[in-house]
């Protein structure tokens, strides 16, 4: 009769330790499905093919962005210490308004780049959630 009672406290320890897991498991299921619903999402809402053509769009636009604020610094002005008050008054109008230019160029180029940064995160984001058995071991499992 040693060996019955040896063999339920061993199923009775299994059980717990079977408990706990599923326990813990559980929590940090929640944990993380919490944890990724407090992500800030704005492209969530949008098919993957139009997040895809929309990450084509935008890294067009800062190629050409990009292009343009090169050229634009290439080709700055400087003031020369010749001339009247009124030559040179018109000269730092000029090249103010060219490093306004640069500015506005580098400012729109870097909203791209922030908003193509945000497309990325949701596509990669996306692809764990094709394969659903993948997403919920993730959950599971991941201790972040």
């Amino acid at each position: 009769m040693a060996g019955s009672g040896d063999s339920g406290r061993s199923l009775l320890l299994l059980v717990v330790l079977l408990g706990i897991a599923v326990g813990v498991g559980g929590w940090n299921y929640k944990r993380n499905l919490d944890l990724e619903n407090q992500i800030p999402r704005p492209w969530k809402g949008y098919a993957v093919t139009d997040l895809e053509a929309m990450a084509v769009a935008y890294e067009k636009e800062i190629d050409q962005y990009s292009n343009t604020w090169d050229a634009a610094r290439v080709k700055r002005n400087e003031a020369s210490g010749r001339g009247h008050v009124d030559d040179r008054a018109r000269e730092f109008d000029k090249i103010y308004a060219q490093g306004r230019q640069v500015r506005q160029i580098k400012s729109r180029m870097a909203d791209h780049e922030v908003v193509l940064a945000q497309i990325r995160d949701e596509l990669r984001l996306r692809e764990g959630e094709n394969v659903a058995w993948k997403l919920h071991l993730r959950r599971l499992t991941a201790f972040n």
